[in-house]
């Protein structure tokens, strides 16, 4: 394992609100469009390497996606959309920083998956959905890690107050989006569909079923809304890339905590972060809590510390 990531005052890195769409490529598909201020904001804490290997022969990549197919129960489908956007992910030189960062984000997503009867694989879409961001927003209006909109969130127990903002917080969020998944997949009975329906919502995807006259993801994926089309295949690229990353020279700089590394604390009096930090890295509070939104700790909030 490289060298840890270490937590200085430099993890008081400004977490950027992405405004989340889709660029369209040559080929005619549609790739997420991802927040270079936040991309740039991990140059702070993050000091990967951004050299390595892109290319790799056709047979090996089959193979690859044989063996994830095997060895999960999700549909990890091997076809020329598939490959375009591994190839497309390969691309983006900042991907060893997230590999780095999901040190921190994945035991608690892996967690919250295992406690809902979830495959683990679903942790990868929280990497598509917010690039592990948990200020993350889309221009749609939906917010943190696993990108929660107001009236869904809200449903999941998701809420916003003058000083807090649980669609932020890693814990609640990874909870609601565990518990989202899980319903969608009882209704849909299909993971593809349900990743779908995550994005763009149940409704979308049944009028896609229909028009396609069809339940194959495949068949009915030309019907879904342009940013839906690039779900499933970016959700499968990041799998390949999470799980092959070595063999392509990928040498991340690995984050030095895990989010079970932290403490919990209750906020039985109303505090502020600079008086926490009388007893607690102040770089690790502001990183670890991206729920508030200033330096005020309202009486009875959930803190996490080291």
């Amino acid at each position: 394992m490289k060298k840890a990531l270490i937590l200085t005052s430099t993890l008081l890195f400004q977490l950027f609100i992405a405004q989340n769409n889709t660029i369209e490529e040559e080929n005619g598909e549609y790739f997420i469009k991802q927040d270079k201020k936040y991309i740039n904001s991990l140059n702070k804490i993050n000091s990967s390497s951004e050299e390595f290997d892109t290319t790799i022969d056709l047979t090996t990549y089959k193979n690859r996606f044989a063996y994830l197919d095997f060895n999960t129960n999700l549909s990890i489908d091997y076809n020329d959309i598939t490959y375009s956007y591994v190839k497309k992910f390969l691309s983006y030189k900042w991907y060893p920083k997230i590999i780095g960062l999901s040190v921190y984000y994945f035991p608690l997503f892996e967690s919250k998956l295992d406690h809902y009867g979830i495959p683990r694989e679903l942790k990868y879409l929280a990497v598509v959905e917010s690039a592990l961001n948990p200020r993350a927003g889309s221009w749609a209006g939906a917010s943190g890690l696993w990108q929660f909109m107001p009236a869904t969130g809200a449903e999941y127990g998701l809420s916003k107050s003058s000083y807090v903002n649980t669609f932020y917080d890693p814990m609640a969020n990874a909870d609601a989006g565990a518990r989202y998944l899980k319903y969608l997949y009882k209704y849909f009975g299909d993971w593809n569909l349900a990743i779908s329906a995550y994005n763009c919502g149940p409704g979308n995807v049944n009028k896609a079923i229909k028009r396609a006259g069809s339940r194959n993801y495949w068949k009915l994926r030309p019907y879904l809304p342009k940013e839906t089309q690039a779900y499933v295949p970016s959700f499968i690229a990041v799998n390949y890339l999470f799980n092959f990353y070595k063999e392509h020279k990928i040498r991340p700089t690995y984050f030095k905590y895990s989010f079970f590394d932290m403490r919990r604390i209750k906020i039985n009096e109303t505090t502020t972060f600079a008086q926490l930090s009388k007893q607690f890295n102040y770089g690790v509070l502001k990183f670890a809590n991206p729920q508030f939104f200033t330096e005020t700790i309202p009486k009875g909030s959930i803190v996490y510390v080291r």
